[in-house]
Parts: structure tokens; C-alpha cells; sequence
């Protein structure tokens, strides 16, 4: 257990590293626009990782 604050960035990497493991191991090829939101969503995470 510990603080949301602290547990949610981590909890949202899971979607930017689901989004890297099927680029490279599956062979999907996301639009322009979901990297767009893949990128988003992993510096929203680094802001909120380093906001303490």
C-alpha cells in the first residue's frame, strides 16, 4: 500500500510500456496521432514522477 499520488504514475507507465512491447515484439505500427497520445500519457508520467 501506498500513496495514489506516488502509485499512479506507475500504474500509467503499464500503458506506455504495453504500447513499446507491441510496437517492437507484435509489429504494430500506431498512427502518428497514438504516438502522439503514447507520448503524452509517458511525459504526463515523468511530471508527475518527478513532481516530488
Amino acid at each position: 500500500m501506498g500513496d495514489a499520488s506516488k502509485v499512479a504514475p506507475v500504474d500509467k507507465l503499464s500503458l506506455v510500456l504495453v504500447a513499446l512491447f507491441a510496437f517492437v515484439f507484435q509489429g504494430e505500427r500506431p498512427s502518428s496521432r497514438e504516438w502522439i497520445g503514447i507520448l503524452m500519457v509517458g511525459a504526463g508520467v515523468l511530471i508527475l514522477g518527478f513532481k516530488r
